[in-house]
């Protein structure tokens, strides 16, 4: 949906990152989102 596309826009700006489209359709939930940018940022 445009609000996840916004939010996975926004999380690759505030982190300096790129999110594959294919993974950023597997962000559903904030908890999701937060999992995938602790777990690819180290």
């Amino acid at each position: 949906s445009l609000d996840t596309v916004e939010l996975v826009m926004a999380l690759e700006e505030e982190f300096d990152c790129e999110i594959p489209d294919e993974e950023a359709e597997k962000i559903t939930t904030v908890q999701q989102a937060i999992d995938y940018v602790n777990s690819n940022l180290k």
